[in-house]
């Protein structure tokens, strides 16, 4: 390698580390004021709701060249959630990472809305709410995670006393700005006709029903602060519905865990390091979190003197229904 390629690369290595320390003081910055708000009782005015089946099993977390990822996991009640993940269409690939950000954003503006047709004018709405710049790039990096959005099939298999299938396009039509849009129609899918003056995407109706019945709602803060940190936000946002849902403490097997988030990760000491770390950060916002990192499993129960992350918490439905193979536990459901 030459001088000018050293020099180079020496540049480069200088701009991600810059890059790196400006990411994660910005980071700190949220976390104190997630405190903030908490200790002032104004954390979970806005409510982000981030359906059931994407809390329980998450999309992966880097690039891949499969098309079909199965996700597994126990709900309190005994019952079994399934969920398949497709590229459903001819070149695009898997979404991944935090593609997942915009698919919550998705599924929340339709249960707010309670509607499969979304209005969405500009890429300057979706950046706008999950506080990125409006630049250049996060215009560019939206085009492609709406784009691998439009080729994924979701399949969900409830299993308890009875049996439910849903297996359909995620976005069933759409048709958005070049703001965006990336030439749909040269993809190959059909246009949304809303009307002359109004975009918009249409979520499939079965899946529309499906988030409908089984939402979570999860602080809006909690989503933001973790938007470019896929792995910590699922961890996060399960650690929270855990809590939120428990009336005994659980330990859940890290086979289970694995099953759910890191199917294709099988060494069990990596899984319950990332636990270790988010339960860690968690905790610099929410002392009170009752949960541990330990050598069988994740242990949860309610939070420590009954302190929840927000005041809603207490107004939650709870399932009391014991899961046999877990050491008691119970689940949430939506009101």
């Amino acid at each position: 390698m030459s001088k000018a390629e050293d020099a180079i690369q020496a540049t480069k290595k200088r701009d991600r580390q810059s890059e790196d320390a400006v990411s994660k003081d910005r980071f700190i910055e949220d976390l104190v004021r997630i405190r903030e708000k908490r200790d002032a009782g104004e954390l979970g005015f806005q409510m982000t709701q981030i359906a059931q089946a994407m809390v329980l099993c998450g999309l992966p977390y880097s690039p891949t060249n499969e098309t079909k990822i199965v996700r597994r996991a126990r709900l309190g009640d005994g019952s079994t959630v399934s969920v398949t993940f497709s590229a459903g269409l001819d070149g695009i690939p898997m979404p991944y990472g935090s593609d997942r950000t915009l698919l919550h954003w998705m599924i929340d503006k339709a249960i707010k809305t309670q509607s499969p047709v979304v209005n969405w004018d500009t890429a300057t709405e979706f950046l706008r709410d999950v506080g990125m710049a409006d630049s250049g790039k996060n215009r560019k990096d939206l085009k492609q995670r709406y784009l691998r959005l439009t080729g994924l099939t979701i399949g969900v298999v409830r299993k308890g006393s009875t049996e439910s299938t849903v297996l359909v396009p995620f976005i069933e039509e759409s048709h958005l700005p070049t703001s965006v849009d990336l030439a749909a129609d040269r993809n190959g899918h059909q246009l949304l006709k809303l009307d002359s003056q109004v975009f918009g995407f249409r979520l499939g109706d079965r899946i529309f029903k499906e988030i409908l019945q089984y939402h979570v709602p999860v602080p809006f803060e909690l989503l933001q602060a973790t938007k470019k940190k896929s792995q910590l936000q699922d961890l996060l946002i399960f650690l929270y519905w855990r809590s939120f849902a428990a009336q005994s403490e659980v330990v859940i097997p890290w086979e289970s865990l694995r099953e759910q988030l890191w199917q294709e990760d099988s060494v069990t000491s990596r899984i319950r390091t990332r636990f270790k770390e988010a339960i860690l950060i968690f905790r610099t916002f929410w002392p009170e979190l009752n949960a541990e990192a330990e050598k069988t499993g994740l242990r949860i129960g309610p939070p420590l003197n009954n302190r929840h992350l927000v005041v809603q918490a207490d107004e939650a439905r709870r399932l009391e229904t014991p899961d046999p193979l877990e050491k008691g536990t119970d689940s949430l459901e939506k009101k």
